[in-house]
């Protein structure tokens, strides 16, 4: 009976034992959990430090940019100022010409006199309404703006010149 016994409390030596080394790899494991925890701490904040680094550095770009844009819009300001200037000096000095020459008002007879002058060898546009002659841009442009300046409609114009009334508003547009 007595190695009985004996065997029972080895046993239970045996198994205290397993027990504590047990409870040891536990507490290891939970150590393991809380360093774990303190890198994953340690490796977000130097993810929030670089991203506001990163912030930092888009603030300036984006500062930058508009600067840049600022300044691109300046110049660009001033130069449509300047072509403004421009055209209402060439519109002054046209108004000047045209208060010149624009004593008649231009009639049909008028209009086919100009085109027979600058092609003596076309026919008649009284004559043929219908069969168009062929311009240059140059002077169906400065033929339809002073059309249009002396106060005909584009209905009016296209007819004259037997060109077509989109054309005619467009240029008449452009000419303004």
């Amino acid at each position: 009976m007595a190695v009985f016994f004996i065997c029972i409390i080895l046993i239970g030596s045996g198994l205290t034992l397993f027990a504590l080394i047990l409870m040891l790899f536990e507490k290891k494991r939970l150590h393991d959990y809380r360093s774990d925890l303190r890198e994953k701490k340690e490796d977000l904040i130097k993810v929030i430090e670089d991203a506001e680094e990163l912030i930092t550095e888009m603030n300036r770009f984006s500062e930058y940019t508009v600067t840049q844009l600022e300044e691109k819009n300046d110049v660009l300001l001033k130069s449509i100022a300047e072509a403004d200037l421009k055209i209402e000096l060439m519109n002054s000095y046209n108004m000047e010409e045209d208060s010149v020459n624009s004593s008649a008002i231009y009639d049909e007879s008028a209009v086919s006199q100009i085109l027979e002058e600058e092609n003596p060898m076309t026919h008649d546009i009284t004559a043929s309404p219908r069969k168009s002659k062929v311009l240059t841009f140059d002077l169906k442009r400065r033929e339809i703006i002073k059309l249009a300046k002396s106060g005909l409609d584009c209905t009016e114009i296209a007819r004259l010149l037997n060109c077509g009334k989109g054309e005619i508003e467009l240029i008449s547009r452009m000419g303004r």
